[in-house]
């Protein structure tokens, strides 16, 4: 397993990279749920992951991105996401807004064919009715998506308020059987680690938990980053 952490700047990634955070998600977090960090801001986080890499051959970075909470045609999420691919980001998050909208369907079909990796971002009420959650996985699966994740729009609680466990070990265990790369995110805090660890998704994706009064605008904290990172290393 794995620890994903959102970066907003040079100075966040580089802070994550140094603990030992090897799944680093360019994201803007002063709004919304997925928006969109600046491209010059990004392809600088990009240049600074790749400096790390050089550095570290065997660290095995995987950058994720995300392309905004919508998008308002089909040309344009076509350009949010080609330019973030071309630039060197490994993944891009995709949200219902965008994968479960039939008129993106071809644009999506066009991005995978060019080796673009694509994760689609599941909003809580998706996991509630389990048929149609194995409906929604195995479309994904067959289409050639690279992974899928849970995560809230509202980051004032964590996901563990919104979902039963039993909901998030049916959710992990079906996408794993379907070779889907699975992670859990939304408000998570440090007390929640080990609860969602023991499920064994692929990863955990925080941010707010590592800021200051849990607010996902404010900086990274040091100490919080590390003390992630201490606890993924006691389970792996």
């Amino acid at each position: 397993m794995q620890v994903l952490v959102s970066v907003s700047s040079v100075q966040e990634a580089e802070l994550a990279l140094s603990a030992g955070v090897r799944l680093i998600d360019l994201k803007e977090t002063s709004y919304g749920a997925l928006a969109a960090l600046d491209l010059d801001v990004s392809q600088s986080i990009i240049d600074a992951v790749n400096r790390y890499r050089q550095q570290h051959p065997d660290s095995a970075i995987t950058v994720s991105a995300t392309i905004g909470d919508d998008c308002a045609s089909v040309p344009a999420f076509l350009q949010l996401s080609g330019t973030r691919c071309n630039m060197g980001v490994d993944v891009i998050k995709l949200p219902e807004t965008i994968w479960g909208q039939e008129n993106f369907q071809t644009g999506i079909t066009l991005l995978l064919s060019s080796h673009c990796r694509l994760i689609a971002v599941l909003s809580p009420p998706s996991l509630a009715e389990k048929d149609r959650l194995q409906g929604i996985l195995h479309d994904l699966a067959r289409r050639g998506y690279w992974g899928v994740m849970v995560d809230t729009t509202e980051k004032s609680q964590p996901l563990t308020a919104l979902l039963a466990l039993d909901a998030l070990v049916y959710f992990v265990g079906m996408a794993r059987s379907l070779n889907l790369y699975v992670g859990m995110a939304g408000g998570l805090r440090m007390a929640q680690f080990e609860q969602l660890a023991a499920i064994a998704p692929d990863y955990l994706g925080f941010r707010s938990g590592l800021c200051a009064n849990q607010r996902r605008e404010q900086p990274l904290i040091p100490e919080k980053v590390h003390l992630l990172v201490e606890k993924l290393s006691q389970i792996c």
